[in-house]
């Protein structure tokens, strides 16, 4: 990993921004829509000869883009975090797409041999016929999701906590407000360590990071690399945790902005 969160990859950033959200369009959209192409060529005899070769063509480049969204989804990783589910669905599209390529050409290769014969497929061409319809129909399936993961790590949060419309009254808060911390025993201003210890669990969780402490309870399950991480360190200063993973990264420290609800008080 880059010492500041970032990548080395040459897959990592075209033009100033990441590349993965526009190279993971290539296979998650040429992919279902090859595997649809191969159920029509599979269904219906007579569009095979127009058809064949456009379909094998859009699933060459759905494989060959598979590889390109795979390394810059490695590389966005290593700037947002682990993305959990999303990359292991991209896994399953990078395979998916490479056997769906290969077994429709070598079918449509197969079958052209069968014309020249004037030879029917018999049951082994029913049984090919079968297995391929049902890869097309399993891509489908993969590349749906896969699409579907990606989208929801990126507006789930967006989403779920829109800016409230001006009525002209006083403005509503997007999400419902924090807990007003209670005062350090001490007197000191700011939130102690030991009150955000309190708060170390899914029920409540308040984290402290340079200074600042940060009421992430609502963040758990939105996180990209998994409930897990931010878990473990509930009720602590996390500032090393965070630094370590995120220092320099624009978009994990916007994100943490959200939470924010005092100040860490002086020990």
């Amino acid at each position: 990993m880059h010492p500041l969160g970032g990548s080395e990859s040459p897959f990592d950033l075209a033009f100033g921004l990441p590349l993965h959200p526009l190279a993971v369009h290539v296979p998650v959209v040429l992919l279902p829509l090859g595997a649809i192409g191969v159920l029509l060529v599979l269904l219906v005899p007579r569009w095979r000869a127009s058809l064949a070769w456009p379909v094998i063509a859009v699933l060459g480049i759905a494989t060959a883009g598979a590889p390109v969204a795979k390394l810059s989804g490695e590389a966005l990783a290593q700037r947002v975090g682990d993305p959990g589910r999303h990359e292991q669905l991209g896994n399953w599209v990078l395979a998916m797409s490479a056997i769906l390529f290969a077994g429709t050409l070598a079918w449509w290769l197969w079958q052209r041999r069968l014309a020249r014969r004037r030879r029917s497929n018999g049951v082994v061409g029913l049984v090919i016929g079968t297995v391929l319809a049902a890869l097309a129909l399993g891509s489908i399936i993969v590349a749906v999701l896969t699409g579907h993961t990606g989208a929801t790590q990126v507006w789930q949060d967006t989403v779920a906590s829109p800016a409230a419309p001006s009525t002209g009254g006083t403005p509503s808060p997007a999400s419902p407000a924090s807990p007003t911390p209670e005062a350090p025993a001490d007197g000191a201003e700011g939130i102690g360590i030991s009150e955000v210890a309190q708060h170390d669990d899914s029920a409540s969780c308040w984290v402290a990071i340079e200074g600042t402490v940060y009421d992430v309870t609502e963040w758990i399950p939105l996180h990209p690399g998994g409930p897990e991480r931010i878990l473990a360190v509930c009720g602590t200063d996390a500032t090393e945790d965070f630094m370590g993973e995120h220092e320099g990264d624009a978009l994990p420290t916007e994100q943490l902005s959200q939470f924010a609800i005092g100040a860490l008080a002086e020990r």
